[in-house]
């Protein structure tokens, strides 16, 4: 048990030192930048996108299964935290006193819902756009700025940050290799 509380505790020290480099300049930006509905123009962007290579019937199927991608994450995202039950910074009583609270929240912690959610939806859209986009790895700069924006407003911890990015993955890969097999012509 030793080691699991030595990695919560770095796991604290690095949420305050990132959160201690934040300033009242950036705290708008970065409340901007979490709330999930200023991204919905960039999901008509990547429909858009898919539009282009694949037509609209695959293009449509191919929401649909980034829509069903991120919602099976956020089933599955609120099954572990009802399970973990770990608070967030702003609600741990051993480290919030240090933090600047900018938002309010009461569900749990681990595993952050915008990483895995975002994550989920960037890495399908990779799978799916990278053998006709070279640039197509800019799509992570999505999820990046969303999950970072979680740290600056000490929504969560780097480690529920960080297994959000891996579940997101797990997810999106599982979503791909069903789209590939059966819509996809590749």
């Amino acid at each position: 048990m030793e080691p699991l509380n030595q990695l919560i505790n770095y796991d604290k020290e690095l949420l305050l030192f990132l959160h201690s480099k934040g300033s009242t300049t950036w705290d708008g930006f970065w409340i901007f930048v979490t709330n999930p509905l200023y991204w919905i123009p960039l999901f008509f962007i990547l429909f858009y996108v898919g539009y282009k290579v694949y037509g609209l019937k695959t293009a449509a199927i191919i929401s649909l299964f980034t829509a069903l991608s991120a919602a099976f994450s956020l089933i599955t995202v609120n099954f572990i935290k009802n399970n973990v039950q770990r608070l967030r910074p702003i609600n741990d009583i051993s480290i919030n006193t240090n933090v600047r609270v900018l938002i309010e929240a009461t569900d749990f912690s681990f595993v952050s819902g915008h990483s895995t959610v975002s994550f989920t939806i960037a890495f399908l859209s990779f799978f799916v756009l990278r053998k006709h986009y070279k640039f197509a790895f800019f799509i992570f700069l999505f999820p990046l700025l969303f999950a970072y924006s979680r740290l600056y407003l000490a929504a969560h911890y780097p480690l529920d940050i960080l297994f959000g990015m891996f579940l997101g993955f797990s997810i999106a890969l599982f979503f791909y290799k069903i789209l590939n097999k059966f819509f996809l012509k590749n």
